[in-house]
């Protein structure tokens, strides 16, 4: 059986104009993708299913920058879609300006990540901070799951960045592994007010085929434009 794609070769140019236009038009019509996501309000760990608890033990399959600016301030009780956001491998200080807004972003602020005057310190409304919130997006698994178990997304917001940083290096400097390689502890970090993450590596796992295969297939979700509003809390 050929592919859609494939099926749409022959068809006439304004045939192809009109389904093009269709395309863009139907995502107005559907509702908020589901959500993987993993809350971490009030410094506890809010899983899909709704299971909660202090700390979190998981095997972190790939992560990537994720950058979001909202046109006013941020308010996590009243939920806006950005309008502008980068989902990238490169990191957006980067001098090579490879971190670009996404294609899907509604009103892009820049050409570029690193020159963007919403990403530089103290273009946030109030403090020294940035306007433009850079995170990570982490793919994670648990460390018991299986071939029908779904990965999910977690984010560690900016101020985490360093804490985040500092763990994968000593992984990778200090035992020459990935990530995927083995399993994280993630916890909050109990002396600040805010949901601060922490990493420790707790051991190696034996089933590095599962994860491995299971980080190939979350590609589409590490790099999926946005998640539900609701649930990204």
């Amino acid at each position: 059986m050929p592919k859609p794609k494939e099926e749409t070769k022959n068809l006439p140019v304004n045939m192809e104009d009109e389904i093009r236009k269709q395309l863009q038009a139907q995502k107005t019509q559907l509702g908020a993708l589901p959500s993987n996501k993993i809350s971490t309000r009030g410094k506890e760990f809010t899983l899909p299913d709704g299971r909660k608890g202090p700390e979190l033990e998981c095997v972190i399959l790939d992560f990537a920058w994720f950058l979001v600016n909202y046109p006013g301030v941020y308010n996590a009780n009243n939920p806006q879609q950005p309008n502008c956001f980068a989902i990238s491998r490169v990191n957006p200080t980067d001098d090579s300006r490879e971190c670009k807004p996404h294609e899907e972003a509604a009103d892009p602020q820049f050409e570029n990540c690193k020159d963007c005057p919403k990403n530089q310190w103290k273009s946030a409304p109030s403090g020294n901070g940035k306007a433009c919130k850079n995170q990570r997006r982490l793919i994670i698994l648990p460390p018991d799951a299986d071939e029908s178990t779904e990965p999910m997304t977690l984010y560690v917001s900016p101020g985490g960045l360093k804490h985040f940083d500092a763990y994968v290096s000593r992984l990778s400097n200090d035992h020459q592994v990935l990530p995927v390689q083995v399993i994280t502890k993630i916890t909050f970090d109990q002396d600040q007010s805010y949901p601060l993450l922490q990493f420790e590596l707790v051991k190696p796992h034996d089933n590095m085929n599962l994860f491995w295969s299971k980080r190939d297939q979350s590609q589409s979700l590490l790099f999926r434009p946005l998640e539900s509003q609701k649930a990204a809390a």
